[in-house]
């Protein structure tokens, strides 16, 4: 998983919350390294905070989309609005503050759905 903010403290808390439940967790400072991370590399989920100087979170989920039609991305705000801008519907938003265990519930059922589409039909389970 890869996880972008520009906020020093909280990208080592939640890098450090999915660590402790077990992800493996890549953390970098911006979404333009984000980006380059993307282009080099394979993840199960992105979260990005949406208003970052150099490049949004939305920007960021677009290009990252462009790379991976399938990734999940998660974009975090501390601006009740921030939803609010937010065109691409198929983004899940978490708003500052949050409930750690509401996170980790989050990223755990959206990596399980990525999982469970890329798995071959022989291997689905079915509901």
């Amino acid at each position: 998983m890869l996880v972008a903010d520009d906020d020093a403290q909280l990208l080592r808390l939640i890098a450090r919350l999915l660590r402790v439940a077990g992800m493996e967790v890549e953390a970098v400072a911006s979404a333009r390294a984000a980006l380059e991370r993307l282009s080099n590399a394979k993840f199960d989920l992105v979260l990005s905070d949406l208003f970052a100087p150099e490049m949004s979170g939305t920007t960021l989920a677009a290009a990252a989309r462009r790379l991976d039609p399938a990734l999940p991305i998660v974009i975090v705000s501390g601006h009740p609005d921030g939803q609010g801008a937010i065109e691409d519907r198929s983004l899940q938003f978490v708003c500052k503050p949050f409930s750690n265990d509401a996170l980790l519930d989050l990223v755990r059922e959206l990596i399980e759905l990525r999982a469970e589409r890329s798995a071959p039909l022989s291997r689905r389970s079915v509901r």
